[in-house]
């Protein structure tokens, strides 16, 4: 048994002693409001980012943050070729920052650490919208503040349309047969109050908390339906859990990745998904009165020791986190799409260059003191790239614009979600691998654990010195904490 292993495994009681908790009843799954601007824009996008007071399920009020609302932000709906006119404002009593998760766009409206919005402040960026119909996100990424900003609720969700997933025969009524899922996990205190406390364990592993949360609100959640084809776009939102997904009855199956639509539906039992992933798939409600998603904690299946220990505890592993039932309406009656996209394979050959990024755990008090001077928020330790933590001053890398490279990751213990901002990519091989077929697509997260993973990946937008793009872990805490870096684009 690894470290991982141990450490999953002697944290399962407790985690399935709240999810028990969890299933003593049934909420409505709460809906992000959604903005459709595929229409036209007439007037700048106003997003507040501010303080608030949100109920998750617990029967008391947790002081969170939230965009246009108490926790969480909206679902903005766009169109490729649109160009958005955000006007951000600041209103907490602290520094903050929007990265826009998923984007191709130019460095200098990106939302990295560096543009950071003074409280009272207004960041203004016009942010083009080039890229084909796929599943993004904002959030906060405030250099030593991601992590504790992002879990209090600067999180929200930035759908692209194009042509042809307009006119695509998929289910696309917000909120009727299309759903927005955002899930966490979350700790809260004995009074049912959010909570987040770095203790040494959380800067080594990441926060992780024993209570799944669904849109906001603490699973299991339920929904009615139309007959036929439903549409689920899930984002792994948590500071640094990975979650196992699978349906109660029936395979799970996948429309598409972070970067688009797959060439074709991907039929899977199971879905693992690393923090800051996104997939989509279709439930058949045509085919029964009801069915489950299914999450659970890391990358079991239910089976194993966390099973074991859920069955002990009198829990069910996995969590029944979302119960869909379909009501007298008719919906969408299509057939599972056999056909979504043109996507040919990620051909290596095509790269001129590789790139070696180690992301490393362990790395001694002289490295600590370094970290600390640099902003990095890490508890007297410190993490790295390539044997340096983070420096916002220093560039690490230098691309050269439209050109094909291989970025090979490797680490020194336990299992990292690796991203790039700026891009989408294919990944040739994750953990010494091919990748499954649900992440053969256009990505910008891949994970790395025991052996090397390798992305094909080109940058098509410039990221000069003064607005350089990043590359980190997306465990958030080890982002804070060091485990970052900076590239040009020239």
């Amino acid at each position: 048994m690894n470290r991982r292993q141990f450490l999953i495994t002697s944290t399962a009681a407790s985690a399935m002693a709240r999810l028990a908790h969890s299933q003593a009843g049934l909420r409505p799954l709460p809906l992000p409001p959604l903005t459709d601007l595929t229409g036209g824009i007439n007037t700048r996008i106003p997003l507040a980012l501010a303080p608030g007071r949100h109920d998750f399920g617990t029967g008391v009020l947790s002081d969170t943050f939230g965009i246009n609302a108490s926790y969480l932000g909206p679902v903005l709906r766009v169109k490729q070729g649109q160009t958005l006119p955000f006007d951000v404002r600041n209103v907490l009593d602290e520094v903050t920052t929007l990265h826009w998760h998923g984007l191709h766009i130019p460095g200098d409206v990106d939302g990295r650490p560096h543009q950071e919005i003074a409280p009272g402040g207004i960041w203004s960026p016009d942010v083009p919208i080039v890229q084909q119909a796929s599943m993004n996100w904002f959030h906060s990424h405030t250099h030593g503040r991601t992590a504790r900003q992002t879990y209090k609720g600067l999180a929200g969700l930035l759908l692209v349309e194009d042509d042809a997933s307009l006119a695509a025969d998929l289910p696309m009524t917000y909120g009727v047969d299309d759903f927005t899922l955002i899930l966490q996990d979350k700790v809260f205190d004995g009074a049912g109050r959010l909570d987040y406390t770095l203790t040494s364990e959380v800067f080594e592993d990441g926060l992780q908390g024993e209570t799944l949360v669904i849109n906001g609100a603490v699973a299991p959640v339920g929904q009615t339906v139309p007959r036929g084809l439903v549409r689920l776009r899930i984002l792994n939102a948590c500071n640094a859990r990975f979650l196992t997904l699978s349906m109660s009855t029936g395979p799970l199956y996948v429309i598409a990745s972070e970067g688009g639509f797959l060439p074709s539906t991907v039929e899977t039992e199971t879905l693992l998904m690393s923090p800051g992933e996104r997939y989509e798939v279709l439930v058949d409600m045509g085919l029964s009165a009801s069915n489950s998603l299914r999450v659970s904690f890391g990358e079991g299946d239910g089976e194993g020791m966390l099973g074991l220990l859920g069955g002990l505890f009198g829990a069910e592993s996995p969590l029944t986190a979302l119960t869909l039932t379909h009501n007298a309406e008719t919906g969408l009656s299509a057939a599972m799409p056999d056909r979504l996209a043109t996507l040919g394979p990620a051909e290596a050959s095509a790269a001129i260059r590789s790139r070696d990024f180690e992301l490393q755990m362990d790395t001694g008090a002289d490295l600590a003191a370094l970290a600390a001077a640099w902003d990095n928020v890490c508890g007297g330790g410190a993490m790295a790239i390539n044997g340096l933590p983070m420096n916002m001053e220093r560039i690490d890398e230098e691309v050269r614009m439209g050109e094909t490279e291989i970025w090979r990751i490797s680490v020194d213990d336990m299992l990292h979600p690796f991203h790039i901002h700026g891009c989408s990519f294919r990944i040739l091989t994750q953990n010494g691998a091919a990748p499954p077929a649900y992440a053969a697509g256009w990505k910008d997260m891949v994970h790395v654990e025991d052996s090397w993973s390798e992305v094909l990946v080109r940058f098509d937008y410039a990221a000069p010195k003064d607005a350089p793009y990043m590359y980190h872990c997306h465990i958030l805490e080890h982002e804070d904490c060091g485990m970052m870096g900076q590239f040009t684009v020239t």
